[in-house]
């Protein structure tokens, strides 16, 4: 995986964390709502920052490459824009069901309508963000069993080769306690061919010696 490729998928999980704050602003009021406002101005700086890198990702590719993520670029902040939108239009929602309950009337259907199809929309796109995510994780998930999997053979021909050490090892103990009998055996025959051959020649000399003698 590249670099603007992983910044891809940061910014996928950044903005549907945005997306998911903004649908808690549209529902929440007081300091909770506040704090998901918070949260999700904070999520926006990061995905700003995503697309910073991203843009000099961009620079650094081949002219081919460099076009077409240029325009993904191009594309999520547009995304990002309308989810700026969305926050704004989120914030003001709460104001005018706030208002609802306290009996002003100030808002007509066609903006309830319109809040209403901006929260589906915003809905469809968390769905399709949800989605993008659940194939990231099971191709991931996938990549981290093929990995274990070839963890598991690296594994299995090491032992392998460790039991096939441990057997040349065995054989050369062997072999060195063989040759080692043989040089014992081969030094025991020359100590006994020199006592043989010192007997016989002392027994050449005292046959000289009883022969000169008589």
């Amino acid at each position: 995986m590249s670099l603007i490729q992983s910044y891809e998928q940061q910014y996928s999980s950044v903005t549907s964390d945005i997306t998911h704050n903004i649908g808690k602003v549209a529902t929440s009021f007081g300091g909770e709502k506040q704090n998901y406002v918070k949260q999700a101005e904070k999520l926006f700086d990061e995905a700003h920052e995503l697309l910073e890198q991203m843009e000099l990702e961009v620079k650094e590719q081949e002219p081919k490459e460099r076009q077409k993520y240029h325009t993904r670029v191009k594309s999520f902040k547009i995304e990002l824009t309308k989810l700026q939108a969305d926050l704004k239009r989120a914030k003001l929602g709460i104001d005018a069901n706030r208002d609802e309950l306290l009996g002003d009337d100030t808002h007509d259907s066609e903006d309830q309508r319109a809040r209403l199809l901006d929260n589906t929309e915003t809905l469809e796109r968390t769905s399709r963000r949800l989605d993008h995510g659940y194939r990231i994780t099971v191709e991931t998930e996938q990549l981290g069993a093929q990995v274990m999997e070839d963890l598991h053979s690296q594994r299995q021909a090491i032992n392998r080769s460790r039991g096939r050490l441990q057997e040349m090892d065995s054989a050369l103990g062997k072999s060195s306690r063989v040759l080692s009998g043989m040089m014992q055996r081969i030094i025991q025959n020359r100590v006994m061919l020199l006592g043989v051959g010192l007997i016989v020649l002392i027994a050449i000399i005292l046959a000289i010696y009883f022969m000169v003698r008589s």
